[in-house]
């Protein structure tokens, strides 16, 4: 349609995207269709655009129909992305070319209803999971009815229930062998094995390892055949219903992939692009691979994009080795050959926190063994930001960090601004003194010396532009974002204390932070929820198979409703809640009559959903608190979807005695044993939308593929001394060398064992996840945790440190740090 001159004229020019300057972006976009792509892209460099401005160029240069283009992504909010900027800028570009062309001109006007006809929508974007979905949806033959896919905690649940049969999570060999997989002192909850259990499974299937196979070598070992016996029956389960799970959907897809029955697509695809391939697995590569040999047949190509440093998964099933690797994998299996570019300037971070990301990523010197060769470093662009010093804040326990860190939040909210005084500077002279065997007199003159100098430094002054200046601006990235621990409170949940008593209070956005079944808003509502089925839990004690702990749960949320009731919340007409709660009980409708005085009947049966809904009346925060909402989402996705494994169908039926009974039992096995008992978490999905007006709370995982102007990560809030329980978090030195889910099963796999020591692996791992963390920030970089995080402590004649690969120390013990950390 255009050329390659006038695609980049317009880029340029109307969509004001200067791809001219950035040779490397350039030459990924411009690059020819048949041409295959390995692209290896930095945070903060564009990647998006790229993405965006290849598909547009394969449509308006190289004439490439919308329909024959195959996109991916690793979330459904990235596809969203993608697939807006698809339709924002293609729209632009088909405006701009159907007006500058001439419409008395018989080739333009060709040329103009061309243009015009071009629909974006026919674009293939998704997940790998929603294009698998979509595809077998419209290729499926005539008369099929396609399996429900369910979601994780589903899954969960439906591993639970049958684990609860026949009390098969109290066999003995059973949990040792699943202690001894997880490396646990102790497995006792239902909940905690089924997610053992999903995950072997799991493995199975990513690493496309043979079922039948992997049984014969389990036989001698009594807990392995269960293990994959629960599995089976899994399995089954779920074909019994007609649904399956997202592994079973890949695989479903591959098979149908490789059988021909999808070769109405396959013949037509020419352009295969994969986002986040760093996150990939064996059984998706084979999906991507199968499909580019179409492609490549069709004369297009596959393009993948995705960071080593930014490989985040494995504990989902990910193999970064596939992407590291991905040069020689492509052309073994494909046969050709593909190019590789390096997008490395990155225009997110001002050029400190740039240089603190190379710095950090390089410290290791095993690291470099699990990268892509030859890696670039980050470069940042030519035009100047404001450098801001990467900061620290550390202090003598919890409540201090937290008080001084709600202090600058509140300041930067409501004042628009915040002056810091710097305590000291941590620079290459004092990790060169921490590496020395120094007294702690020594050590104690050199900490009193960069005080002093700390003092001549003028105040730091923090400020976020008028236009901003929001809480949304900010993000604190932890490890974990829980506010509680086996009873122990944690640096966040002193920091939403200190954040809400202020003048002027400010709100943390953080459902995580407290386990589902230990919110007292979910307590409260499915409290009244069992109440209303089952009045006292008089149905609930027939069953006595029931665990210890769902009991103890249930019966405290009973409580915590009965309390709730006695504050007679708004609304109280028509009803108040304790007469809703009080007709439910005793199973009369209100109104008893109708309009023409008959009597109206208890309903044959009612909807657990309708109920739910109708209660929330009487919650506020479930109806308006951006928090509140995220719970009452993941109870009623839990309704919902165990209706699938339901006779009843999350219903309760009152066509008898039994009926009652069997329905209720249903009900407190589907859906309340498995909340009671942890089995259901908050999906990620229902936090892709954070509130504009609270700080917001991410684990760093979550955090992936978002920005924010200032970005706080706790680096060090729970280590108080270099306890061994405390490594695997931040330096897993004592890890015993152990058989883990992802050798057991790899090994049966083509992947074989990894190369790399699963201790190695987890030093990869924690560098990896704090290099996503510091490389969010745009402006300003702030490291939290205690002071024996970063100093050590002393214990009677000895100093003791706390090594900490967050902190700069290499696998080998060495404290290499950072260029400078300025100390608030």
């Amino acid at each position: 349609m255009i050329s390659y001159e006038e695609f980049e004229d317009i880029v340029v020019n109307i969509l004001k995207r200067d791809i001219s300057s950035n040779e490397d972006q350039k030459k990924a976009i411009l690059s020819e269709s048949y041409k295959s792509l390995f692209i290896v892209a930095g945070p903060g460099s564009g990647k998006t655009t790229v993405m965006v401005l290849k598909i547009l160029k394969y449509i308006f240069v190289d004439d490439i129909d919308p329909s024959e283009i195959l996109a991916t992504t690793f979330t459904r909010k990235a596809a969203e992305e993608l697939y807006s900027r698809i339709l924002g800028w293609g729209d632009e570009i088909k405006n701009y070319l159907t007006s500058a062309l001439d419409e008395d001109d018989f080739d333009d006007i060709a040329n103009i209803l061309k243009i015009e006809q071009i629909d974006f929508n026919q674009i293939n974007i998704g997940t790998t999971d929603s294009v698998a979905e979509e595809l077998l949806r419209k290729y499926k033959h005539p008369g099929e009815t396609q399996p429900v896919v369910i979601e994780d905690f589903v899954a969960n649940s439906a591993m639970i229930k049958i684990l609860i049969k026949d009390e098969k999570y109290l066999d003995k060999d059973l949990v040792e062998y699943l202690k001894e997989l997880k490396s646990l002192a102790k497995l006792q909850e239902p909940a905690k094995m089924s997610e053992i259990l999903i995950e072997i499974k799991n493995r199975i299937y990513y690493d496309q390892v043979d079922f039948d196979e992997l049984y014969r070598i389990a036989e001698e070992n009594k807990g392995a055949k269960m293990a994959l016996d629960c599995i089976r029956e899994y399995e089954n389960t779920l074909k019994d219903r007609h649904t399956i799970d997202f592994s079973m959907l890949e695989s479903t897809f591959l098979e149908r992939l490789k059988n021909d029955d999808l070769e109405e697509f396959l013949d037509d695809v020419k352009i295969v692009l994969i986002d986040e391939y760093q996150d990939t697995n064996l059984i998706q590569e084979d999906i991507y691979f199968t499909i580019a040999e179409s492609a490549l047949k069709n004369d297009g190509s596959i393009t993948v994009v995705g960071d080593d440093d930014q490989s985040l998964y494995r504990f989902r099933g990910a193999t970064v080795d596939l992407f590291t690797n991905y040069k020689k994998r492509v052309s073994e299996r494909l046969g050709i050959e593909v190019e590789e570019i390096n997008l490395k300037t990155n225009y997110r971070s001002t050029e400190n926190i740039i240089e603190h990301c190379n710095r950090f990523a390089e410290l290791d010197s095993e690291y470099q063994n699990a990268r892509v060769e030859n890696k670039p470093k980050i470069i940042a662009p030519d035009f100047e930001k404001e450098k801001m010093p990467i900061l620290g804040m550390f202090r003598n326990n919890p409540e201090m960090l937290a008080h001084d860190l709600a202090k600058l939040i509140s300041d930067l909210i409501n004042k628009k601004e915040a002056e810091l005084k710097v305590l000291q500077v941590l620079n290459e002279d004092y990790y060169k003194n921490a590496n020395e065997n120094l007294s702690i007199a020594e050590l104690q003159k050199l900490r009193q010396q960069r005080i002093r100098e700390g003092k001549k430094i003028e105040k730091i002054k923090l400020k976020l532009d008028s236009e901003y200046g929001s809480a949304s601006d900010m993000a604190i990235l932890s490890y974990s974002p829980k506010e509680r621990n086996k009873g122990s409170k944690s640096f966040l949940h002193h920091l939403r204390k200190n954040l809400k008593r202020g003048r002027k209070p400010i709100e943390m956005f953080n459902p995580r932070g407290i386990e589902l079944q230990d919110v007292e808003l979910v307590a409260i509502f499915c409290g009244l929820i069992l109440e209303c089925i089952d009045p006292e839990g008089s149905i609930q004690k027939l069953d006595k198979s029931i665990p210890k702990l769902a009991k103890h749960n249930m019966n405290r949320w009973r409580v915590q409703a009965k309390d709730y009731i006695k504050l007679n919340p708004e609304p109280h007409k028509p009803m108040d809640l304790n007469s809703f709660v009080t007709r439910w009980q005793i199973r009369r409708p209100y109104p008893e009559v109708d309009d023409n005085g008959r009597e109206i009947r208890w309903p044959k049966q009612a909807s657990l959903m309708e109920l739910a809904y109708k209660l929330t009346t009487w919650i506020e925060p479930l109806q308006d608190d951006v928090e509140g909402i995220v719970y009452l989402e993941a109870i009623t996705k839990s309704i919902t979807q165990t209706g699938f494994f339901n006779e009843y169908h999350s219903t309760i039926s009152f066509n008898s005695p039994k009926d009652e009974r069997d329905s209720v039992l249903e009900a407190i096995w589907n859906i309340f044993v498995p909340l009671s008992t942890g089995g259901v978490k908050i999906d990620e999905s229902l936090l892709e939308t954070l509130p504009d007006d609270r700080v917001n709370v991410l684990s760093i995982h979550q955090s992936k593929g978002l920005e924010f102007p200032l970005v706080i990560v706790d680096v060090g809030s729970r280590f108080k001394t270099n306890d061994i329980k405390t490594q695997i978090l931040r330096f897993p030195k004592s890890l015993k060398e152990q058989k883990t889910i992802e050798d057991t099963i790899r090994r049966h796999s083509v992947l074989g064992e990894s190369e790399r020591s699963e201790k190695d692996r987890l030093f990869d791992d924690l560098t990896r996840l704090y290099f996503v963390a510091f490389s969010r920030a745009e402006s300003i970089l702030l490291l939290v945790g205690l002071n024996p995080a970063i100093e050590g402590y002393n214990k009677k004649d000895q100093h003791i440190n706390i090594p900490n690969i967050a902190l700069g120390w290499s696998r080998d013990e060495n404290y290499i740090g950072f260029k400078e950390i300025y100390l608030v």
